[in-house]
């Protein structure tokens, strides 16, 4: 190694600047077990913030960003909107399952994992509107909750989506901002449903692996469900 390569790598700040550049999965998964400097350096506010682990200081009015890295692991969370019909995405049980980890779930469901604690937006989304709607053969029963308690990191998105879809002919499906049916004033829209079903029937199930060890159940108030019907 030459001398300016050496003294680049001994200078945290330019070393701090070449790592930054690496694909985010290296940045997380790679770098920290180099050495003990290089992990020190995952650690940093920049660093973490790259890693969608901390709030982005950015005060601009852009877009949010969505986090790579939860989208290509968690793709029905991150689905865009359908062009070919007026109706969105519902993902069920199934989806949960054939989801890109789903192979090796024990590495994904650990309490601290830390896929849990990544923020799904820079800046952060902070207000999610759940939007909760009960089928029946007469019509059907709409009622609303808001969560507001923080910056919203995946962990609360998955905690809203697998208990609902685990035991009940349910489905889920996310709005992002932009997207046809999204409420206005939310950050993220949250849609969970569910079909009236006959005695012991049309029941999905999801395996205890597929539950977060980490989870938190999530507290909702929902409104008045207003009925409407067919």
């Amino acid at each position: 190694m030459s001398a300016a390569q050496e003294l680049v790598i001994s200078t945290p700040e330019l070393l701090t600047c070449i790592l930054t550049q690496l694909p985010m999965r290296d940045l997380l998964v790679t770098v920290p077990l180099v050495s003990k400097t290089w992990q020190a350096i995952t650690q940093t506010p920049e660093v973490q913030r790259l890693l969608f682990f901390e709030p982005s200081t950015d005060s601009s009015s852009s877009p949010a960003v969505q986090n790579p890295l939860l989208a290509e692991l968690f793709p029905p969370f991150f689905a865009p909107e359908r062009q070919d019909t007026r109706f969105h995405h519902s993902w069920m049980a199934h989806t949960i399952k054939a989801m890109p980890w789903s192979k090796a779930p024990w590495a994904f469901n650990r309490a601290n994992a830390s896929w849990r604690r990544m923020l799904v937006t820079q800046p952060p989304a902070r207000k999610i509107i759940v939007v909760q709607t009960h089928s029946y053969m007469r019509g059907k029963s709409v009622s609303r909750a808001t969560l507001e308690d923080g910056p919203v990191r995946m962990g609360r998105m998955y905690d809203l989506a697998v208990p609902w879809v685990a035991s009940i002919a349910s489905w889920f499906c996310v709005l992002w901002p932009g997207m046809r049916g999204a409420e206005a004033e939310a950050d993220i829209t949250f849609l969970r449903g569910s079909v009236q079903q006959c005695a012991g029937g049309g029941k999905r199930q999801l395996d205890q692996i597929f539950f977060s060890e980490g989870r938190k159940e999530v507290q909702l108030v929902f409104s008045q469900p207003v009925s409407v019907r067919h």
